[in-house]
């Protein structure tokens, strides 16, 4: 079996993990913080799907920011399912730094007014802003507000350092200028295409962000069919990517 077919071979698996996605969305609940849980498990779905598509349109490099994104949501899940509703404290009071920045940018832009002629910020968006810092504070949790500090209260300090490996080529980087200049002798050579791959498939690192977020849906619901299932499949996915590395 040469690589070629060890990456269909992920991609199978992986398209896999995504049904077993899908027949694992709920409907309705009366937790707040499985409400919340929920909708990142569909973010973090509807991201993976994201990436493969742009992956496929020829633009594998531009699929960084959002795996790093399906990352966060699928690592939020994990946290949010331990700290639970101190969690949902710890968002608003992110949800209110947010509202203080952009307030902060909206008086910024007026007064720089560089723009006059142009229609001034909508009034709901001052409305918006009012509403949220309306309401009081909550207690403070580690890993309200702060990404890193949620891979810390998880333990999974691994993903972190995929989740860093994402963000360094999610940005205006040297990382993310690299693979487009070579120097060589003084001068710069420039590409349109990257000249130079990652070495982790798109599939392995997709995968990592539905493994994370489905133990998460199934540490939740206490569900020990999906926990076998998910099991099996992380097995076959490991062996279809030791044959990828034996054939590269």
């Amino acid at each position: 079996m040469d690589q070629g077919t060890s990456r269909h071979d992920q991609r199978m698996i992986l398209e896999e993990l995504l049904d077993l996605c899908e027949v694992s969305l709920a409907t309705s609940t009366d937790s707040a913080v499985l409400a919340v849980i929920h909708s990142w498990f569909v973010q973090t779905i509807d991201t993976v799907r994201g990436a493969l598509i742009v992956h496929d349109a020829g633009l594998a490099s531009t699929t960084s920011p959002l795996v790093r994104a399906a990352i966060e949501y699928a690592v939020g899940m994990h946290w949010l399912r331990q700290v639970w509703d101190a969690g949902l404290g710890g968002l608003h009071n992110s949800h209110q730094r947010w509202a203080k920045n952009l307030k902060r940018a909206l008086a910024t832009a007026e007064e720089q007014d560089l723009y006059p002629d142009d229609p001034k910020w909508p009034a709901a968006w001052a409305e918006l802003i009012a509403e949220i810092e309306a309401r009081p504070p909550a207690p403070q949790v580690k890993g309200g507000g702060n990404i890193a500090e949620r891979f810390e209260v998880t333990e999974l300090a691994h993903v972190y350092v995929a989740w860093l490996s994402e963000t360094s080529l999610s940005h205006a980087t040297q990382a993310s200028a690299t693979p487009y200049l070579e120097q060589i002798d003084g001068a710069y050579k420039l590409s349109r295409t990257p000249h130079a791959s990652r070495g982790e498939s798109l599939e392995g690192r997709c995968f990592v962000a539905l493994d994370i977020a489905l133990h998460a849906i199934a540490e939740a619901l206490n569900s020990d069919p999906l926990r076998t299932t998910l099991t099996d499949i992380e097995d076959r996915f490991a062996a279809a990517s030791v044959v990828g590395l034996e054939g590269a």
